[in-house]
């Protein structure tokens, strides 16, 4: 029987923290090697719950949220400028080398994935330390691979770099490195596949998708890199899936759609069979809801099915900037869908909004007037600053010389560093790390001076 190694590597960072992290293509990918008589073994660097794991860091809140171990790393080249500590999150390096050491047949193949582009140095150790222990092909996909592919491509020892989703090219290459026979497969049958939870020994939270793409087409936003179109998925297999999760303990899940509620008869449904069938599971979005299809019916049965701590995305309170970046929401459909979730039970503290701060063109008193917008709605503001993504409407427009830096360092993509280039989106900086947003009455506290 050939052996598939999968792994999923360290981050490196700023910041990281466990929201339910989950290597979900990687697991797919995990689901249809079973299916075609692979065995798989998994080794997911970022799994605190793993049995090598530091035990301090094993512990989770209610809501399946925790801390990753981590080890303070020197800052070189682009990061030395950020003036924030530089960590690798996840297993001991130790740890990873003592699971290789137990496996008990060496791999055929390898497959891993990717993070963000800028955490690529967890994917070059990895790569670096397989390929010195076996001779097996490394395939390499994940947003890294599939934005910089060709730095992926010079940086690291992977045979097959893989971009976007997985298809019959995707087995056919499979097919050719593992010296195999995956018969093709039908889009559908693509589109159905869900992640392989069963290679964890603990889980106490879980992420899935219903859907697949985004029918938007956000001028900040590459998920046009990673899949064309938008697909429902299958609701009985949507309800299988789910009671399997309730078969096992599962409490917290996580979506992981791009466009959860677009067409939101379908989301419907789904949730009223989930609420008869009684599952008890948190729900968390923390990809961010489209308030336009928040309307009353699916706000109720969002609240009936055990939504918790609940995300939508405004972006911005500007029509300008709405407009520029895709108008995907208007301020009216947002005080709408707000007005839902508080009639259908949702309390202030339970809804947080998404702002983005840094967008080519936006000021500091822009992004401060949609703080203030949503002060005023009492509501958790989530700041999320900007950074330029390659395969975005956003990165077309950079200039040719500044956009060859950040392909030639994916480093220069991370918001840390990229807040350095930009006085206001400095300031948008200090707005979000020493501005405490109180979850209650959202009063920001000031905790240091903000720069004027």
């Amino acid at each position: 029987m050939k052996h598939a190694l999968l792994v999923n590597p360290w981050v490196y960072d700023f910041k990281c923290h466990d929201f339910w992290i989950k290597p979900y293509g990687l697991l797919r990918i995990a689901a249809l090697l079973k299916n075609n008589g692979l065995k798989v073994t998994l080794i997911d660097c970022m799994d605190r719950l793993d049995p090598d794991a530091p035990e301090e860091f094993k512990k989770s809140d209610s809501y399946g949220i925790g801390a990753y171990y981590s080890e303070e790393i020197q800052k070189i080249g682009a990061y030395e400028r950020v003036p924030r500590k530089y960590k690798r999150y996840g297993l001991p390096v130790d740890v990873f080398h003592k699971k290789l050491d137990a496996l008990n047949q060496k791999p055929d193949i390898i497959f891993m994935t990717s993070g963000m582009t800028y955490t690529y140095e967890g994917v070059q150790l990895a790569s670096r330390i397989l390929k010195e222990r076996y001779n097996a092909p490394q395939v390499l996909g994940g947003i890294y691979a599939t934005l910089c592919r060709e730095h992926a491509q010079r940086f690291t020892a992977a045979n097959y770099i893989w971009t976007g989703d997985i298809n019959n090219y995707f087995l056919m290459m499979v097919n050719r490195a593992a010296g195999v026979r995956i018969d093709s497969m039908e889009d559908r049958e693509f589109n159905e596949l869900v992640p392989d939870y069963s290679l964890y020994p603990k889980l106490d939270s879980v992420a899935v998708k219903f859907t697949k793409g985004c029918p938007y087409s956000c001028s900040y936003c590459a998920i046009k890199s990673f899949c064309e179109g938008y697909y429902q998925r299958d609701p009985q297999a949507i309800l299988k899936e789910l009671d399997t999760y309730k078969e096992r303990g599962i409490k917290n899940i996580a979506f992981y759609d791009d466009a959860l509620l677009y067409k939101n008869v379908f989301i419907k449904g789904i949730l009223k069979e989930a609420i008869k069938r009684g599952y008890g599971f948190n729900f968390h979005t923390p990809n961010g809801l489209h308030a336009a299809y928040l309307d009353a019916e699916t706000a109720r049965l969002m609240k009936e099915a055990g939504f918790a701590d609940v995300r939508v995305s405004l972006e911005s309170s500007d029509y300008a900037i709405q407009k520029q970046t895709g108008n995907k929401v208007s301020n009216e459909a947002f005080r709408t869908a707000v007005d839902n979730l508080r009639k259908a039970g949702f309390e202030d503290n339970d809804i947080g909004v998404y702002i983005l701060a840094g967008i080519p063109g936006q000021t500091f008193a822009s992004v401060m007037k949609d703080v203030e917008y949503l002060k005023k709605m009492n509501l958790k503001i989530k700041i999320a600053n900007y950074s330029p993504i390659p395969g975005t409407v956003d990165f077309l427009k950079i200039k040719p010389e500044f956009k060859a830096e950040l392909m030639r360092e994916p480093q220069m993509q991370n918001e840390l560093y990229f807040m350095q280039l930009n006085s206001d989106y400095d300031r948008v900086a200090h707005l979000k790390v020493k501005a405490e947003i109180d979850g209650h009455n959202n009063t920001i506290k000031d905790k240091g001076n903000i720069k004027p």
